[in-house]
């Protein structure tokens, strides 16, 4: 018996839920984070101004909440800047005409809450608001697997699109399988 509640105990039988969070958008407003992910799938990313890959790596994100919005995917930005450096903030994403919201965790509180330890961390989120997948750092490439990951995590929304057109989703959802088949 022992045996066999270790062996259960060692898969992850539940995916973590993505805990709620009060955080601050660009205004200075507050806002809870489930209520921004509002029951679609996302794709949340942790960065701060001086974090080269994580500017990189959001010019992607852009791109991706823009071409699956329509699918009931989006990104939600999560800055992590202290004090001390939060006053550019604003003006900087201004500047890159990002097509997600930006909120603000200027004492990492909720960077931490999720067991992230460096940037740019991404959390995978799907529609139930679980968290899928985790991913820490960031490398040339890495935006081309997570674009097969987002489309995998909407694959039923985006196979059901009778007037899909864009040739770079239909060859990736040749390539991947429906992730909510994965979960269930």
């Amino acid at each position: 018996m022992m045996k066999l509640l270790i062996i259960l105990l060692s898969f992850n039988l539940f995916a973590d839920l993505l805990p709620n969070g009060q955080l601050k958008d660009l205004d200075k407003n507050k806002i809870d984070l489930i209520d921004v992910v509002g029951g679609e799938a996302a794709v949340i990313n942790f960065w701060f101004l001086a974090c080269e890959p994580c500017k990189k790596e959001m010019k992607y994100l852009s791109q991706f909440n823009s071409k699956y919005s329509k699918y009931g995917f989006k990104v939600i930005s999560i800055n992590t800047d202290n004090a001390r450096t939060l006053n550019k903030v604003k003006p900087f994403v201004k500047s890159q005409d990002y097509s997600f919201p930006v909120l603000l965790d200027p004492k990492s509180l909720y960077f931490r809450k999720i067991g992230a330890k460096l940037c740019p961390y991404l959390l995978v989120v799907n529609n139930k608001g679980e968290i899928v997948n985790r991913h820490s750092g960031y490398n040339p490439g890495d935006e081309i697997k997570l674009e097969h990951e987002i489309v995998s995590l909407i694959y039923s929304e985006i196979s059901s699109d009778t007037s899909l057109t864009d040739s770079s989703i239909i060859k990736i959802l040749e390539k991947v399988e429906p992730l909510d088949s994965k979960i269930d």
